[in-house]
């Protein structure tokens, strides 16, 4: 195989054959895809279980099994094992996944509820103490 370089304004271009940058272009997404259900089952694993020593032991438990297959060479079998992988995940994942609790839509999102408007415009006997605790200082 040969590699061509260019230096076109100041950028390096590398000219690789279709097939090699095809095959690096699959790879380079299957191993987001990879990436992407490792992390979205740690998360998971954090929503089952929020203490964090459980949580511990299943990330230790997820990480043997992603790592039990790391070095498989065969893009089909590799392909078949990231669709099972989903597939599984799909079926454990958790229905109301955390979030931490100061985060938009987190477990505290709504709690404290803003009162509606017109209960918090004050009376003019409220305001007349307001403005007169406002002038102590």
């Amino acid at each position: 195989f040969f590699f061509f370089f260019f230096l076109r304004a100041r950028i390096l271009v590398l000219t690789l054959p279709t097939h090699i940058a095809l095959v690096t272009t699959m790879a380079t997404a299957h191993g987001k895809a990879v990436l992407t259900l490792y992390r979205n089952a740690l998360q998971h694993a954090k929503s089952w279980s929020i203490e964090t020593d459980l949580f511990r032991l299943q990330a230790l438990e997820i990480r043997k099994r992603f790592e039990a297959n790391q070095h498989e060479r065969n893009f089909l079998r590799s392909k078949k094992m990231l669709q099972d992988g989903q597939d599984e995940f799909n079926r454990l994942k958790h229905p109301d996944k955390y979030k931490p609790c100061v985060a938009l839509d987190g477990t505290k999102w709504e709690r404290n509820i803003p009162p509606p408007p017109e209960v918090c415009k004050m009376t003019p006997e409220e305001e007349s103490w307001y403005n007169d605790k406002s002038n102590w200082a």
